[in-house]
């Protein structure tokens, strides 16, 4: 079996699990974490010569900077030595939880970027998240990444929040930009319709995700006029910053994950390692019999490549896709300006890239 040049590692702890969140997470239990730390190395062993020479390794969660300065630098520790030389080693972080020490672990333990969760920068809207912490703490944060010599620094961001007028999303933007991170993930807040969230905020939830396309439109409009390139549905970056860990999966690639609930999906097999900490932690790193696997069929490879492709600004190869496309529906999508199939590849045209889930149903032909 050929490597696997990209690594997620996943660190479910949390200090409160955020109302809207659909990762695995665990709210406190940190007394667990050193044990979980040193199962993970176990299970990156486990797979042997498929990581050697790694492109990329994100580790995400859950929040990694709750782990300290000395156990997040053992993970790294752990870790680097999978990876080639100009490799791409990024962290998760939360204001709430970015010291200058654990920042300075990060920075000696060879990362090279840096992602924060910010979420909305308005007080008010944090709260309507259930978020800890000000916009204080994630400006003050920022200052901590720089200090420490970050210079690729990405902040995730939220639009559709309950309570979120035209104002406060136009303030939430401009705050954002006055940070100047190199990297802006911005992510329709998504909500399970039975949720205790979704009950607390269903008429505020409506309205605002009847503009939720203005409002999105707004958002891309105002970062492109910053100077920032709008890679991906969600992400735009200055150039030369976008997330190589990330395109990896919008481009297909195999990625292995590590760790409780961590998915992989290599050669076309998929399989998720268990959501449950203790029984990671009881396998001493030996998590397969955890896992829960699926067979991909080539069809199914097919279409994810192409709605995930199809996601970024470069497209995807027609001759790649072309088993699967519907001619007539990609003649009448053509004709309606929503989407380009010139130069052997197919993009989304701007107008297209707003509406990218449907226009890629409509492409896809009946099986």
């Amino acid at each position: 079996m050929k490597r696997v040049s990209h690594l997620y590692v996943h660190v479910p702890f949390c200090r409160r699990r955020c109302h809207y969140c659909d990762f695995y997470s665990v709210a406190g239990r940190l007394e667990l974490a050193p044990r979980y730390v040193r199962a993970l190395p176990g299970e990156a062993a486990g797979h042997g010569a498929l990581l050697q020479g790694v492109e990329t390794i994100y580790i995400g969660g859950g929040t990694p900077s709750l782990l300290g300065p000395e156990l997040l630098h053992g993970l790294l520790e752990g870790l680097t030595p999978l990876a080639a030389s100009a490799a791409e080693v990024s962290v998760e972080v939360n204001p709430g939880s970015l010291d200058a020490a654990t920042a300075a672990a990060m920075a000696a333990g060879g990362v090279t970027r840096v992602t924060m969760g910010v979420q909305s920068l308005s007080s008010r809207l944090r709260h309507n998240l259930g978020r800890r912490g000000s916009a204080d703490a994630a400006r003050a944060a920022m200052g901590v990444l720089r200090e420490a010599g970050f210079d690729n620094v990405g902040l995730d961001m939220i639009f559709a929040i309950p309570g979120q007028e035209r104002e406060l999303l136009e303030r939430d933007i401009e705050s954002v930009l006055e940070l100047e991170p190199e990297h802006i993930s911005y992510y329709e807040l998504t909500v399970a319709p039975e949720s205790d969230f979704a009950r607390r905020h269903r008429a505020a939830l409506a309205r605002v995700r009847q503009r939720s396309a203005d409002d999105y439109a707004l958002v891309v409009e105002r970062l492109e006029a910053a100077g920032f390139h709008w890679y991906e549905t969600s992400n735009c970056a200055r150039p030369g910053y976008e997330s190589r860990h990330n395109l990896a999966y919008w481009q297909g690639r195999d990625y292995l994950g590590l760790g409780a609930g961590a998915w992989s999906t290599v050669a076309g097999e998929r399989w998720q390692n268990r959501p449950d900490l203790d029984a990671y932690i009881s396998c001493r790193g030996e998590p397969a019999r955890l896992r829960r696997y699926e067979r991909l069929t080539g069809r199914q490879q097919l279409v994810e490549r192409l709605m995930l492709g199809l996601r970024t600004s470069r497209g995807v190869p027609r001759e790649l896709v072309a088993g699967i496309v519907d001619g007539t529906r990609e003649a009448e999508l053509v004709q309606a300006g929503f989407l380009e199939a010139a130069d052997d590849r197919y993009t989304l045209t701007r107008k297209g890239r707003f509406v990218g889930n449907e226009v890629t149903a409509a492409l896809v032909a009946e099986p």
